[in-house]
């Protein structure tokens, strides 16, 4: 049974605004809870994601879920093992060419969290993989023991917000001279002991929380794949078709917020300019001037939750 909770799931569902019959593509899978619910209003569904052991854990309690075991037989549900930045390809192979909602949900799922042995949290003893696809060969492993403390740093506060970011760099550096890094718990500890002790009693989360979720970004390219499949997913929407995308981070948040901004634009003559030349129209619409998060009882309920922002477009 999946374990994952899916975030703002009626909010997303309720601005997708779906009809019977129509197509949508989940380019994230996870536990499948928007999915579902998809599948619920009577939708059809092309649902990616590119870990093996999330569709297989999918199929297994499909299996027990008339929603979902229905939907794999009548075939309203294909399954693709695929990275969303790949979504030309997949929609491609699929015979898809347009689709009346894409829903992304940028979050790794709780299930991962609970494997102690992708080395996705601190809170679990395995080696430090954190790969999504495990196909692919970064390993976090592999950065902490290769990379240099500069190259570490800007990882850390690039993708963590990290403010200890050259403290703790500085400290794997060291501490590798000794012994490779290879465990979470070996991690988890070093950034422990190269936080400030005043800084760290005063804290809400846990010293390595930011740095943890760094090497998860960089381990799967997570922005670069961000940008490839913004700019693949419009041109695959319908008119009037939504494109809604929840995120965890800062970055990814202010990447797709800069992207749909973009894409709302219309002319961009120079104001001096009396008349338009360039031509240019929106291609969107933003359906959510601030971004939809997750309300006190969801955040009780759901903790994980907590720094979630949904983001909608229409397409023009």
């Amino acid at each position: 049974m999946t374990r994952h909770i899916p975030v703002l799931l009626e909010e997303t569902i309720d601005e997708l605004h779906l009809t019977k019959g129509n197509m949508v593509v989940d380019v994230t899978l996870g536990g499948g809870g928007h999915t579902r619910e998809i599948l619920k209003r009577h939708g059809r569904v092309i649902a990616l994601d590119a870990d093996e052991d999330a569709l297989a854990r999918f199929q297994t309690h499909a299996q027990s879920d008339p929603v979902l075991k229905r939907a794999l037989t009548d075939r309203s549900l294909v399954l693709v093992r695929a990275n969303y930045s790949t979504l030309d390809e997949v929609l491609e192979h699929a015979g898809v060419e347009l689709c009346d909602a894409i829903v992304a949900d940028l979050g790794f799922s709780s299930d991962q969290i609970e494997e102690g042995e992708r080395g996705f949290s601190f809170l679990h003893s395995g080696p430090l993989d954190m790969r999504f696809d495990r196909t692919t060969e970064l390993t976090a492993e592999k950065i902490v023991n290769t990379f240099s403390a500069a190259e570490l740093s800007r990882i850390f506060r690039e993708y963590g917000d990290e403010s200890e970011a050259k403290r703790i760099a500085l400290a794997i550096e060291i501490s590798r001279r000794e012994k490779s890094i290879m465990t979470t718990e070996e991690l988890r500890e070093i950034i422990t002991q190269a936080y400030p002790k005043g800084k760290r009693r005063g804290m809400k989360i846990h010293p390595a929380t930011k740095v943890f979720q760094a090497l998860r970004i960089a381990v799967n390219h997570e922005f670069e794949h961000l940008e490839s499949f913004l700019s693949q997913a419009l041109k695959h929407l319908k008119p009037s078709g939504r494109l809604a995308i929840i995120t965890f981070h800062s970055g990814e948040d202010g990447l797709v917020k800069r992207f749909f901004k973009n894409q709302a634009r219309g002319c961009i003559c120079p104001p001096k300019f009396p008349v338009c030349i360039c031509g240019r129209k929106p291609a969107i619409k933003i359906v959510t001037k601030k971004p939809i998060m997750p309300n006190a009882t969801e955040i009780k309920n759901n903790p994980r939750s907590r720094s979630a922002r949904l983001r909608v477009v229409e397409k023009l």
